[in-house]
């Protein structure tokens, strides 16, 4: 469990309520934290449990650390790689709804997850309702444990050396960059020449870190993420590594065994 007042975890969960109802216009926040990596996370979660209500299908899932957490249909169904999210613009004011030929397409593009009880092969499941109390219980984790580093660094409490950089990122998607504190963090792998990936520890997305291994580093924000890696003898399937759990500021380095 990340080191948060209840204070921290009070902010967060008001936080991450409003942007997983589509609140986030308006919201305010204070100086030099960012959210917006949340917030689009919070985007797709909620327009792919809209999607699968349409089915009346489960939510892919894999297990992180022993506790079953969602698993972006992006990953499940497309890899490492940020495929066009739904031919009918999901996404975009979910005018996918009316489409001619939108129950026929997703039904062929969701077949993999569709049948066997739902279940992608490879993947668990788990029912939307008890996916979405999953990804803001953890999503709460995850921006409590933001909320506390940004304070602690804007008040100068601090010491950490892989604390110091400044990145400029939106606060919201709809915001201006400002910057907030990053963590230098550097990844190594058994194998040379791979891509690394970054996903917060709620919601199983891939987002680049860098490349190629190995080493290989970067500056992320604060969290709790978990890694993983494609290229080389992979190809472009992804790996996660789920039973390394990283929470940042913290140990600046990571392994994993690929």
């Amino acid at each position: 469990m990340a080191e948060y007042s209840r204070e921290d975890a009070a902010y967060a969960t008001r936080i991450v309520e409003r942007l997983v109802n589509r609140e986030g216009e308006g919201l305010e926040l204070e100086q030099n934290l960012v959210v917006s990596d949340v917030e689009s996370d919070a985007n797709t979660f909620s327009d792919e449990l809209s999607l699968l209500e349409e089915f009346d299908a489960n939510v892919p899932a894999v297990q992180i650390a022993g506790e079953t957490v969602p698993l972006s249909l992006a990953t499940a169904l497309g890899g490492s790689e940020k495929w066009p999210l739904f031919p009918f613009g999901i996404g975009k004011g979910r005018r996918w709804r009316g489409h001619p030929f939108f129950h026929e397409a997703m039904y062929d593009y969701l077949r993999p997850i569709l049948g066997r009880e739902g279940k992608l092969e490879g993947f668990m499941s788990m029912g939307r309702q008890e996916a979405r109390s999953t990804f803001l219980r953890r999503a709460t984790d995850f921006v409590a444990t933001r909320v506390a580093a940004v304070r602690g660094f804007r008040d100068g409490q601090s010491g950490q050396p892989w604390n110091r950089p400044s990145l400029y990122l939106r606060q919201l998607l709809s915001g201006p960059p400002v910057p907030t504190p990053g963590c230098n963090f550097t990844v190594s792998t058994n194998s040379n020449g791979l891509r690394v990936f970054w996903s917060g520890a709620y919601y199983v997305t891939p987002n680049n870190f860098n490349h190629p291994t190995t080493p290989t580093s970067s500056v992320l924000q604060s969290g709790t993420y978990i890694f993983g890696v494609d290229g080389g003898a992979y190809g472009n399937n992804l790996q996660w590594d789920l039973n390394l759990v990283v929470t940042l500021p913290g140990q600046p380095y990571a392994h994993l065994n690929f």
